[in-house]
């Protein structure tokens, strides 16, 4: 089953995450978190965003904020020893990463927005 999710990585662990995602979900997390993000539009990208359907087994994975009708948000977290586990790697490194991320299951612009954020046009586009 697919569930749909934006998932938004600052870009200090924007490495990490997409070695996990590859490593956990084989081909279908390649290629995850390319665009990026920032206050203004304009580089460096301080966070990198992917949105759109996974796998449900990744998505019990990650932790999820949701909100309601008032706007007050709601986080379940993430699973950090599972992760660490599959991955062969430090648990801490893990919920160092799943505690700076966030992961909605609102359309991109609706969390981007809530964050601050806007899609990265790169200097060479804008001359």
């Amino acid at each position: 089953m697919w569930i749909n999710r934006t998932m938004i990585v600052p870009a200090a662990h924007v490495d990490m995450a997409r070695a996990l995602a590859e490593g956990i979900s084989g081909p279908a997390g390649a290629g995850m978190w390319t665009t990026g993000l920032s206050a203004d539009g304009t580089e460096p990208a301080t966070h990198y965003i992917s949105a759109g359907l996974i796998e449900d087994s990744f998505a019990d994975l990650l932790p999820l904020t949701s909100y309601d009708e008032d706007g007050m948000d709601t986080t379940v977290p993430g699973k950090p020893v599972e992760i660490a586990a599959m991955a062969e790697a430090p648990v801490d490194l893990i919920a160092d990463m799943l505690d700076a991320v966030t992961v909605t299951d609102e359309p991109a612009m609706t969390t981007m927005s809530r964050m601050g954020l806007v899609i990265v046009t790169p200097a060479e586009v804008v001359e």
